[in-house]
């Protein structure tokens, strides 16, 4: 394998539809814009290169190019006319470390310069047919030191007519199909939402920095107003304003109907009751394993709660974002007291799971009920920070006198999740 060529595509088609100058130069901007914004030349290329057909505009500099050019071919399509613009601008970009190849050459002499000082030639196996060995000595002729790259080798027959006619490099079905390379994907809602949980999770953070934050995003503002409106605690005469919504919420509150949105951006998971339940008892667990720094744990449960319910790596869900650097090395790597609490709550989560507890799978809402034991001790909490009531909720004595006997036995994991799950599902009923 020497290298990746780089295809526009739309939709779920393994093909593209392009008409117009415009067009292309949209889809060419979004292949670039993909390539570089969100997967990375290494990931995709793996230290080969990587072939983008590029458009006249690219070319004589309409367009930018605003990436480095190692390991990058720049195709020139056949539809480019070759002039005095072009020209310059296949100088200029080669100048820059690009290198280029003439796409589909089929002999025509109006795109011999180009041949001229191209690094590859690109010829369609199909479109030249019997004359490809008169293309291929025509580009010998023309410029000895470029790469002749035969397309749509498609049967063994082609693949052994290019081999007897010494061709360089060789692209088809016969060798490989496209794969269509999808990746899910930030959007500017999600980052401001990731970067106000941080904000507001950090005791410290004044509320004028959260104003100025959330209302950096007019669309998520909307948003905000529209839903804390419609909440049942919300004043008569309506919200106002953000400052009205953010005072008369508080920050537990707003922090809730952030995480909300956040998942409400999400085409892959819908906001489901389980799954908020899920991410905030996750959170308070967190913050109850790390008395000496309660926000801090409380962060690092909510984001990575959230980054595994959206199926983000949690590095990638909060890159951009100005996170302490111990809550960012809890998150990506795992590291200190806060990493340590996030993996205690997840193998206590995934314990309970495998005994058909409340912490089942977040993406698919089938989490299973509390059992009957897990019943009994949320009962026993809930009666604990209800001391006015003579038993728990829906309990006996007797079923709270086994609750407090179990829950004496549990280790402080347990205990915190429990404590947690009792808070969460209260917090979540009030978003709900």
């Amino acid at each position: 394998m020497f290298a990746y060529e780089l295809l526009y595509r739309s939709g779920r088609a393994n093909h593209a539809q392009l008409s117009g100058r415009l067009e292309h130069d949209r889809a060419t901007a979004q292949v670039i814009g993909t390539t570089f914004a969100e997967f990375g030349v290494e990931d995709l290329a793996g230290g080969r290169r990587l072939f983008l057909n590029a458009t006249r505009s690219f070319f004589t500099g309409e367009l930018p190019l605003p990436f480095d050019s190692e390991g990058v071919v720049l195709e020139l399509l056949e539809t480019v006319e070759v002039d005095h613009l072009v020209m310059a601008g296949l100088h200029a970009l080669k100048r820059r470390g690009f290198e280029i190849a003439v796409d589909d050459f089929d002999g025509e002499l109006s795109r011999v310069p180009a041949v001229l000082h191209a690094d590859y030639v690109k010829i369609d196996l199909e479109a030249t047919a019997e004359r490809l060995p008169q293309v291929i000595a025509l580009v010998r002729r023309v410029n000895p030191k470029a790469v002749v790259l035969v397309e749509r080798v498609e049967t063994e027959e082609q693949f052994t007519t290019c081999q007897d006619l010494n061709v360089d490099l060789y692209q088809g079905y016969l060798l490989h199909r496209p794969d269509v390379v999808q990746r899910q994907t930030l959007s500017p809602e999600h980052l401001t939402c990731v970067q106000l949980l941080a904000l507001l999770t950090d005791l410290e953070t004044p509320v004028e920095q959260v104003l100025e934050h959330l209302s950096s995003d007019p669309g998520l503002s909307v948003r905000v107003l529209t839903t804390v409106s419609s909440a049942a605690y919300a004043p008569r005469g309506g919200v106002t304003s953000l400052r009205q919504a953010v005072v008369m919420l508080g920050r537990q509150e707003l922090l809730g109907w952030i995480t909300l949105l956040l998942l409400a951006h999400s085409g892959s998971v819908g906001v489901q009751e389980e799954t908020i339940t899920w991410i905030f008892t996750r959170a308070e667990a967190c913050r109850l394993l790390t008395p000496t720094q309660p926000d801090a744990g409380f962060t690092v449960g909510l984001l990575s709660g959230a980054a595994e319910a959206l199926g983000f790596d949690p590095g990638e869900l909060t890159r951009g974002c100005r996170l302490q650097p111990q809550v960012r090395d809890a998150l990506v790597l795992g590291a200190g007291p806060l990493g340590a609490a996030v993996d205690a709550v997840r193998a206590h989560a995934a314990t309970l799971e495998q005994n058909h507890s409340p912490a089942g799978d977040v993406g698919n809402g089938s989490r299973v009920e509390t059992a009957e034991v897990m019943s009994v001790l949320t009962k026993t909490l809930v009666s604990h920070q209800n001391p006015g009531n003579d038993q728990p909720a829906g309990g006996s004595v007797v079923e709270a006198a086994t609750g407090v006997a179990a829950l004496a036995e549990l280790d402080v994991v347990s205990r915190s999740y429990l404590k947690a799950l009792v808070t969460a599902r209260a917090r979540t009923r009030r978003l709900m």
